[in-house]
């Protein structure tokens, strides 16, 4: 495990809001595409691409822990990854920590 700074905190997402973020792990050199999210004071990361149809959650909208994919509006829970209409179906999630120097997660 690795921790990865994504974000600035100047850059991140307002209180219910989310946005889709990009980066390349620096020692694996693996392509992320996560959704960042800021709900209830505290900051979520959960894989980008919803399962059914590949649209973005981070471009999507957020309602309260559910965050909507932006082509078909499936809805993901951005605490756990699971989708809300069948349980089996689960995005992974990332631990968020916001620090004076930007948003970090454990990937």
């Amino acid at each position: 495990m690795s921790i990865i700074k994504i974000s600035e905190l100047a850059d991140a997402p307002g209180e219910g809001q989310g946005r889709k973020i990009h980066f390349e792990h620096p020692f694996t050199y693996y392509r992320y595409d996560i959704a960042l999210f800021k709900a209830g004071d505290k900051y979520y990361a959960i894989t980008d691409a919803c399962k059914h149809c590949g649209g973005s959650l981070g471009r999507g909208r957020l309602e309260g822990l559910l965050a909507y994919c932006s082509a078909e509006d499936h809805p993901w829970n951005i605490k756990t990854g699971v989708y809300k209409f069948d349980r089996t179906r689960v995005l992974p999630t990332y631990n968020v920590s916001a620090e004076p120097d930007g948003l970090y997660i454990n990937i």
